[in-house]
């Protein structure tokens, strides 16, 4: 086989991948959850 053809196959498995990659990013975006942070009694004090 080629160099050239190998070089041009390579490149479509690298190309294939990071395409599989955005796709499986885009259809499985991670779950949503809350985020709970205590505030301490001195910052919700007013002067």
């Amino acid at each position: 086989m080629p160099d050239t053809v190998k070089f041009v196959l390579t490149l479509a498995v690298i190309g294939g991948l990071i395409y599989g990659g955005a796709w499986a990013l885009a259809h499985y975006p991670p779950e949503q959850t809350e985020i709970v942070k205590p505030i301490s009694s001195e910052k919700l004090r007013q002067k």
